[in-house]
């Protein structure tokens, strides 16, 4: 009887064993992440893209709001805009980027190109591009204004004004042809003012006290007075 129980132990012992071995065998091995199957030891790979920033100015250096920009890769063509101190950024890889001006406001204009499509390239290794924006130049009008009498003839020595966008220039009188001219770098309207002269009666102004008006288009004026 005791031998029995020994054998029975024994064997108990046996399939107590054999069971372990077979669920250690059939036991899975958990899968392996994706940045651990492309990077033995499981190091994830740094991000290696970097802010890329371009301040715009003007002539004297001062910040241009408002100015949009395509900062490339060549890849990745984001689109940003100025602040207030010129500034826009963006991130991208390390590499060759370039800047393209697609629109500013308008009284600038754009500077030269430096490379294909492109008006500024970061330097390599850089991070920080300056690109400077002239003011478009205004070759402007010559604008004339001649006052006659009833009868046509010219009126010499009457003070004439011509103001444009609130800025008025000082009062010019007409010379022997009843005329003044001058040289305006605007292609607005121009409001004319008229100057009392003795022996004249001046037609009638309106509320801001201006007698006629060069309309945009136009750079000459006949006024009777």
């Amino acid at each position: 009887m005791n031998t029995f129980k020994k054998i029975l132990t024994l064997l108990l012992a046996i399939c107590m064993i054999v069971s372990m071995l077979s669920l250690t065998a059939c036991k899975k091995e958990p899968e392996k992440k994706d940045d651990e199957k492309t990077n033995p030891g499981g190091n994830v790979t740094p991000n290696t893209d970097k802010t890329y920033t371009v301040t715009i100015v003007d002539g004297d250096n001062n910040p241009v709001e408002g100015v949009k920009l395509t900062i490339t890769d060549g890849k990745s063509f984001p689109v940003v805009t100025t602040d207030a101190n010129g500034k826009a950024s963006t991130s991208l890889p390390e590499g060759t980027v370039s800047v393209m001006i697609t629109s500013l406001p308008d009284k600038y204009e754009k500077p030269d190109k430096v490379s294909g499509v492109y008006h500024g390239v970061f330097a390599k290794g850089s991070t920080e591009l300056t690109i400077k924006v002239e003011e478009k130049s205004v070759e402007g009008n010559d604008y004339v204004v001649r006052v006659v009498d009833q009868d046509g003839n010219p009126v010499i020595g009457i003070e004439v004004q011509l103001c444009y966008n609130g800025i008025c220039a000082a009062g010019v009188p007409t010379d022997e042809y009843g005329e003044i001219s001058a040289k305006i770098d605007t292609d607005a309207k121009i409001d004319v003012k008229l100057y009392p002269l003795d022996g004249y009666t001046l037609p009638a102004a309106n509320a801001d006290g201006y007698h006629a008006a060069i309309e945009v288009g136009d750079t000459e004026i006949e006024i009777t007075i």
